[in-house]
């Protein structure tokens, strides 16, 4: 079912799959019908009257002078607002966004021609000094797969630092599984990391998190927002099968100076900005570097051998108009440390990414276009007392095309890319039939969707993404669709439906048999048989009242070719790659509410993923060749609860997180081998080499996670500086939970203990 839609080895030499022909057919028939249908709309672009940055989510409503009409709508990332079907006549225009001063105007349209208003927003600063306490947040506002994330939603979950984190706040989701609070992997909704895409300013990043499980390349500081898929995603994507993270940094501050810098036992963080050149030249630049590594044990007796660091600068540009913002980006993450402190391996990756942007805004803001192109580069190594010696590296020198634009009352995106990749693997240590070795993967494509209004209840939005690369030269059509209906004329209420086929070419092959590893091989995916995947969702968004909103999805993905190490009945380090199908359904469940002082919610996420997979092993000791099992991310139920009170001048938060056990094989016994290549053993008086048996693969479960986060924030003014404090504790009730168990040497490694932490935020 999952290959439905792609060419196969099958249909390598065959005329293009009909069904993909029909659906194309339809699809360009229903559009070309469409250019036909024309009303009066208004539209134009929100932007910060400072900083030239388009405003996302900005509410737009139109309302006639004796309120006998009453429409609006909603920015989006670019900032753009489309008001559809308003008649002729004289009335208000009022935009509003939170610590902004609500723009109003009159408006008055005569003709049949669709009018076009852009609308610079000035900051509130009595507003913004209250912006975290008073914004409507985004923890159940999810539709098809996606949910857009903005800085301010950072700050609501507890992260032991003085500014939140976009690492932090996901794993607040219910469809999300974490290793660990170290390791830096990252598992949604079945699908494993390497199946996950990253995206920074459009340039892809190989390993965002850091080994530290709190944090990532993404700090509140730098992003403006970021639009996360569960799954479902866009056709704009393409090139990973289970998840997209696309997030945009901002740029720094046009008008002023900033500064600010924050300490706590997890981290040092840095972050300043201001002009170049006065309102139209900016730059921003951070600086974090963790500390865990000095405190741990002096604060819990116990060592915590993990660190990291990371740095960024961005120059951005806008002209005088506002039309054209242009900006340069660089960004280098090290990681490195030991996941098994006492006898373990040493990790280290680092990523490093420099590119531009560009993007222009007709004044006519019916064209919005982004151009990047950059280059990212990723390697990691693993080495020390097990014996292995592995590397890993790939680079993407990537150009991408972007053009968003309306023809008539249609929404159409469109756009092209080109990417070179180098991969380069030494893994012989880990894959039997893997040698040190060096790969260029060429690619090219290009995708296209468009949104269909049929009145205010009801729109489609179809998509196709199609890509080619030099492996093969057999384009890959991949179908994405996606619709909506609102039941009562209004975005309060929201049923939601979405597919889409997913191919991805390369592989990041780690082995999922020891949870103690965040070693990752970038190759092409083996024998040439790349990864796909069938996505269905369907939901309900649900807003209950102005401070209450809900929200349901369920899913399932069809997923084939998935690279697994080979089972062995003996506990082994190097193995060899075979392949799995899989099956992922599950059900996520969000109620968020912000009433006053008060702001919380409760998730519940439950999935199941199975893989299948057909081995000659499996046939010697189970007496059939094929094993379904739950892979050693299926986290069967996961819940996150929190809840934030402010009263005097106090922020209060508790966050409290359980997860389900996850599966691991178990030792079924031990014996003890002979080797006689050298001499000949005395069998009566020696015991051979010991030897690990292994029982079904992942047919156990480590014990349930659960943890109890809480802390006390409290800001102070000085002048026109703004000073914070955070005193919290990671782990309240000190709960043991297991993060590795060595079935070689029988010792077990817990995640972080009862961990107490203050921390000083300093806002120049």
């Amino acid at each position: 079912m999952g290959s439905l839609f792609l060419l196969n080895e099958k249909s390598r030499h065959c005329p293009m799959d009909f069904k993909i022909l029909t659906f194309t057919l339809l699809f360009l028939s229903i559009f070309s019908i469409s250019l036909s249908a024309q009303s009066v709309t208004v539209s134009g672009v929100v932007l910060d009257a400072e900083t030239g940055e388009t405003i996302e989510g900005a509410n737009v409503v139109i309302q006639g002078l004796n309120e006998d009409l009453f429409k609006g709508g909603i920015t989006s990332r670019e900032g753009l607002y489309r008001v559809l079907n308003v008649e002729k006549g004289n009335y208000t225009i009022r935009i509003s966004y939170i610590g902004y001063i609500t723009h109003e105007d009159t408006l008055r349209i005569e003709g049949d021609e669709s009018i076009i208003y852009n609308a610079n927003l000035q900051r509130d600063s009595e507003q913004m000094a209250d912006v975290i306490v008073s914004a409507k947040g985004e923890a159940a506002n999810i539709t098809g797969g996606y949910q857009r994330i903005s800085a301010e939603d950072l700050d609501r979950v507890i992260t032991p630092a003085g500014s939140g984190d976009l690492v932090n706040y996901i794993q607040a989701l219910p469809g999300v599984v974490a290793a660990g609070d170290r390791g830096g992997q990252l598992f949604v909704r079945g699908g494993t990391p390497s199946e996950n895409l990253a995206l920074i300013d459009g340039l892809t990043i190989y390993q965002p998190f850091h080994i530290i499980g709190f944090f990532s390349a993404f700090s509140e500081e730098l992003i403006s927002s970021a639009d996360f898929y569960a799954g479902g995603f866009r056709s704009k994507y393409g090139g990973r099968i289970s998840s997209v993270l696309d997030v945009g940094m901002r740029q720094g501050n046009y008008q002023e100076y900033n500064a600010s810098a924050s300490l706590s036992p997890y981290l040092l963080e840095i972050t300043a900005e201001g002009p170049v050149k006065k309102g139209s030249l900016s730059w921003l630049g951070s600086f974090r570097s963790s500390q865990i590594e000095r405190s741990a044990e002096f604060i819990t007796g116990r060592p915590q051998p993990i660190y990291f660091d990371s740095q960024f600068l961005k120059l951005s540009q806008i002209s005088e108009d506002k039309s054209t913002r242009c900006s340069a980006m660089l960004m280098r993450t090290y990681d490195r440390g030991q996941l098994d402190f006492e006898f373990g391996d040493s990790f280290n990756w680092t990523n490093f990414l420099l590119g531009g942007k560009c993007t222009y805004l007709s004044q006519d803001p019916e064209v919005y276009i982004d151009f990047y192109s950059g280059i990212s580069h990723f390697n990691n190594n693993l080495g020390g007392n097990s014996g292995l010696n592995l590397s890993s590296g790939i680079t993407k020198l990537s150009s991408n095309l972007d053009i968003s634009q309306y023809v008539g009352d249609l929404r159409l995106n469109y756009g092209f890319y080109y990417h070179m990749k180098w991969l380069n693997y030494d893994i012989d240590d880990l894959l039997i039939e893997a040698e040190q070795n060096s790969e260029l993967l060429l690619g090219v494509g290009g995708y296209f969707d468009v949104r269909f209004d049929f009145g205010e209840r009801v729109y489609i939005n179809p998509g196709l993404h199609l890509s080619i690369y030099t492996r093969d030269y057999i384009p890959s059509i991949e179908p994405r669709f996606k619709a909506g209906y609102y039941p009562f004329g209004n975005d309060k209420t929201e049923l939601s439906f979405s597919f889409g086929i997913y191919r991805q070419t390369i592989s990041g092959i780690s082995d999922l048999r020891d949870i103690g590893t965040s070693f990752v091989a970038w190759i092409e995916t083996p024998e040439n048989r790349p990864m796909s995947s069938l996505h269905l969702l369907t939901g309900l968004r649900q807003e209950l009242s102005n401070n209450l909103q809900f929200s349901v999805e369920t899913y399932y993905k069809d997923m084939r070719n998935i690279p697994v190490t080979t089972w062995s009945n003996i506990a082994e380090f190097t193995s060899e790659l075979d392949f799995a199908e899989g099956t992922v359904y599950g059900v996520d469940l969000r109620l968020e509410f912000d009433v006053s002082s008060v702001y919380g919610f409760v998730g519940y996420g439950y999935t199941r993923t199975e893989y299948r997979s057909e081995q000659e092993q499996f046939n010697n000791w189970f007496g059939t060749p094929v094993q379904n099992y739950n892979p050693s991310h299926d986290r069967r139920h996961q819940l996150n609860a929190m809840l934030a009170v402010d009263f005097w001048k106090f922020t209060s938060t508790v966050r409290w997180q359980f997860g389900s056990g996850l599966p691991y094989t178990r030792q079924m016994g031990a014996d003890g081998v002979f080797r006689y290549d050298s001499d000949l053993p005395n069998v009566r008086s020696q015991y051979g080499i010991p030897r690990v048996i292994l029982d079904r693969p992942f047919a156990a479960r480590t014990p349930a996670f659960h943890r109890l986060d809480v802390s006390l924030s409290r800001p102070f003014t000085i002048g026109s500086s703004k000073l914070t404090t955070d005193i919290g504790v990671i782990n309240s009730y000190d709960q043991t939970n297991l993060f590795y168990y060595d079935l070689f040497t029988q010792r077990r490694i817990d995640q972080l203990p009862f961990f107490p932490y203050l921390s000083i935020k300093a806002e120049i």
